[in-house]
């Protein structure tokens, strides 16, 4: 049984963790510690409990999934995937097509009580990428398309009252490796990468709000360690030369290519030193705890 309040957690302390749960009992506790964010993991997406749980607790914290279209949609289904929107826009007459998609999404999202998507996917399609282009989960590898698409699905969640988060800091779209289940690496020059920051330089220069931060690695920049742990990618290029004032978010901290690597307490300690304001944890709660305990002792 998971006690209900844990000795030794000040609540100050918890501004910094985004957790995912397994189960209903789980989710009542992190409301009842006052995580600052919750995320709908897709293994929970389909229950309507845990929007009932969330909606009678008054919980006021951010609410947040992934629901891209296609393949990562974990709360509300049916909807094109990125590739797809991508070639709807070869005919500029779907544009207003595409917003009204878009915003229908967010409109379900928000009527569940989610306030955040974990999206748009920003990161150029690349053929031999089989994590975002294998899935469908980039607009196209032409930037200018890919910003026209997410400034489509940016305006429609804007009007529901949903926020989006733009990943995958920096470029994830050529990278090499599964960062899940293994190191993943770009290995491509400047010329490539300043293609890929494109995308994100424009929503930043449009005032974007949140980014997620990557686990891929960019020896072009920090031969150490990936973006989401790296002072030289979150700090000296994104908020230094791009000059992003948002807020970041890491992608899962669980993924192989940093746990693996670094070690749980590690990659939770190196993101917050390199930059990021939320650490992602998408489920064990005794995980989730430990970075608790963490954060309260830095």
């Amino acid at each position: 049984m998971i006690p209900r309040h844990p000795s030794g957690f000040s609540f100050i302390f918890l501004g910094v963790i985004i957790a995912g749960f397994e189960s209903l009992e789980e989710l009542e506790y992190l409301i009842s510690i006052h995580i600052p964010g919750l995320f709908i993991p897709s293994w929970m997406g389909e229950d309507p409990r845990v929007f009932r749980i969330i909606r009678e607790s008054n919980y006021g914290g951010i609410v947040c999934t992934d629901n891209e279209g296609g393949y990562a949609s974990w709360v509300v289904k049916g909807y094109p995937s990125p590739s797809d929107v991508g070639r709807m826009l070869d005919d500029a007459d779907n544009y207003a097509k595409v917003y009204q998609i878009y915003r229908q999404m967010a409109r379900r999202l928000r009527n569940l009580g989610i306030n955040m998507n974990l999206a748009p996917v920003v990161d150029l399609y690349h053929p031999d990428n089989h994590v975002i282009g294998g899935k469908g989960r980039a607009y196209s590898g032409n930037p200018d398309r890919v910003i026209v698409a997410a400034e489509l699905f940016r305006r429609a969640h804007s009007m529901e009252g949903v926020e989006v988060v733009f990943k995958h800091f920096a470029g994830q779209g050529r990278s090499v490796g599964d960062p899940h289940r293994k190191k993943s690496i770009y290995p491509y020059g400047w010329e490539e990468f300043n293609e890929d920051l494109r995308p994100f330089s424009y929503f930043i220069s449009s005032g974007a709000r949140y980014i997620m931060a990557s686990h891929v690695s960019i020896p072009l920049i920090d031969g150490e360690f990936p973006a989401s742990l790296s002072r030289k990618i979150l700090g000296e290029l994104l908020r230094g030369r791009l000059g992003f004032r948002g807020k970041v978010i890491t992608d899962d901290i669980r993924m192989s290519a940093v746990e693996e690597e670094f070690g749980f307490e590690d990659a939770v300690r190196l993101s917050l030193e390199a930059g990021a304001d939320y650490i992602l944890i998408s489920r064990e709660i005794t995980l989730v705890e430990r970075a608790l305990r963490l954060v309260q002792n830095l």
